[in-house]
């Protein structure tokens, strides 16, 4: 049921994430009055990945002690420090997207504007997070699971934010509604495979 609901929704996300940018980009430049914005995204687009992997370290610290420990057979304490890593992973992630939107917003000059500012930081903020996932490769089943509910929380930031007018921290709930829903799928994911082959090493790619 999930995997028919993510491939209808995946087409037009794939969709958003491949041309959004590009279009909010362009749209930016014709309006003519947001160039420090531009930069600042082009800037970040470039560099915050860099940042990004730096405060991830916990994170991945975390993932890696549990997995030594579902190495070692103590699986209970294995599971816990894997689920708290990605939880910390996430919480990266949500503190910079809710960086960005509200960077964006601080920069709105008109109301007729909102929608392609919110767009062009949908794609900033997802840009860099869809790069790093890209690097390891399409058969880590916890990066696409991630990568996709990330996107999904932002697009509906976008929309919410842009035409329904709901503030940052009310639409950043739906967010963390998609990001607490990826954490618990990928949890399930590794004890499914860890339970079917014992080891997690496709999910760990």
């Amino acid at each position: 049921m999930f995997e028919k609901l993510i491939l209808i929704i995946g087409v037009p996300l794939m969709f958003v994430n491949t041309f959004g940018g590009i279009v909010a980009l362009i749209w930016l430049i014709v309006i003519g009055d947001y160039w420090y914005l531009i930069g600042a995204g082009i800037f970040s687009l470039f560099f915050s990945a860099f940042g990004l992997a730096i405060l991830m370290l916990p994170s991945t610290g975390l993932q890696m002690l549990g997995f030594r420990l579902i190495q070692k057979k103590q699986k209970i304490f294995g599971f816990i420090f894997m689920y708290l890593g990605n939880l910390l992973l996430l919480a990266v992630f949500s503190a910079w997207i809710l960086y960005v939107f509200y960077f964006g917003l601080i920069n709105v000059q008109k109301e007729s504007d909102l929608f392609v500012v919110m767009l062009w930081c949908y794609g900033v903020a997802t840009g860099p997070i869809h790069w790093m996932a890209s690097k390891e490769g399409g058969e880590s089943i916890s990066t696409q699971i991630m990568t996709f509910f990330i996107s999904l929380g932002c697009l509906g930031m976008t929309l919410m934010i842009s035409f329904f007018y709901i503030n940052i921290f009310s639409s950043m709930l739906f967010f963390i509604l998609c990001v607490f829903f990826s954490i618990n799928w990928m949890a399930y994911e590794a004890y499914r495979q860890f339970k079917l082959y014992g080891t997690l090493e496709t999910l760990k790619k």
